[in-house]
């Protein structure tokens, strides 16, 4: 087994943080961007305890705004030259948490199929697998236009779902927006899986020459 570059470097003991990365982690977390995707995190877990708690319109609309945070802080970062690599994980992460805290919800009150929850999470956990090698390797998989219209369709299947189920729209049109809902999210899925496929063709090239030069 060959030894870890960094352990070696270090006398054969683990690496230990120095006081300089976490000064560069403080600084890059306290940018705006950075801060708003940390407020969509706490926005997403008060908006599931609202809505579980019967406030289902005000947990919708808090949901909502939480989403609408994911289009700001890209645009933030950019617009304040701000963008780090914090940045970028902080929003995959902050997605994630999104769709599968909403994704389980829409399971506990039967707005869909488990079956979709066990097809995201399988294609999430494999794409977040082929990341961490890739990063162990200090390279990246950039992300791709199915996978950005893959939230972008969850996303909104969520709002149609949620405004069905919350009673904010009554009648013909409440079913009418519930099968919108539903059918965004299987558009949503098909998209994740397109995505995925991307992402895995990257990471098996990357694999492959990473292995080729052992």
């Amino acid at each position: 087994m060959l030894p870890d570059s960094a352990s070696e470097a270090n006398g054969g003991r683990p690496q230990v943080a120095s006081h300089d990365g976490l000064t560069k982690f403080w600084t890059d977390i306290q940018t705006v961007p950075n801060m708003l995707s940390l407020s969509r995190i706490a926005a997403i877990l008060v908006t599931a305890w609202l809505y579980l708690a019967g406030y289902r319109v005000p947990g919708l609309l808090l949901g909502i705004a939480a989403g609408l945070t994911d289009i700001f802080d890209g645009w933030l970062a950019r617009k304040l030259n701000q963008s780090t690599e914090l940045g970028a994980i902080l929003d995959r992460l902050s997605d994630l948490i999104m769709e599968t805290v909403a994704l389980t919800c829409c399971l506990y009150y039967a707005l869909l199929p488990p079956i979709f929850l066990v097809l995201y999470l399988c294609r999430e956990w494999m794409v977040v697998s082929a990341r961490l090698y890739v990063a162990e390797r200090n390279r990246s998989i950039p992300s791709s236009f199915w996978g950005k219209r893959k939230t972008n369709l969850v996303m909104a299947s969520f709002i149609g779902l949620f405004a069905a189920h919350s009673g904010l729209i009554s009648g013909d049109g409440n079913e009418i927006v519930y099968k919108i809902g539903y059918s965004m999210m299987i558009g949503g899925l098909v998209a994740s899986y397109l995505s995925g496929a991307i992402y895995m063709r990257s990471f098996a090239q990357i694999y492959s020459e990473s292995e080729s030069k052992r």
